[in-house]
């Protein structure tokens, strides 16, 4: 059993998961940030064409 513990301490594989995941949380949330705002610019352009151009329903 003290074996099995002291293989499965000096094991590090789990952590380089862990923080390869931690990246890919951070990559993801920078990314829907950008997509965010993007989308919000681009709302904002398009109301204020709709608003030139009198179009109801825009």
């Amino acid at each position: 059993m003290c074996e099995l513990l002291k293989h499965l301490h000096a094991d590090d594989s789990g952590a380089a998961f862990i923080e390869y995941t931690a990246l890919l949380g951070v990559i993801l949330a920078v990314g829907l940030g950008i997509l965010t705002s993007v989308g919000l610019w681009v709302d904002s352009r398009w109301s204020d064409v709709c608003s030139h151009l009198n179009i109801s329903g825009c």
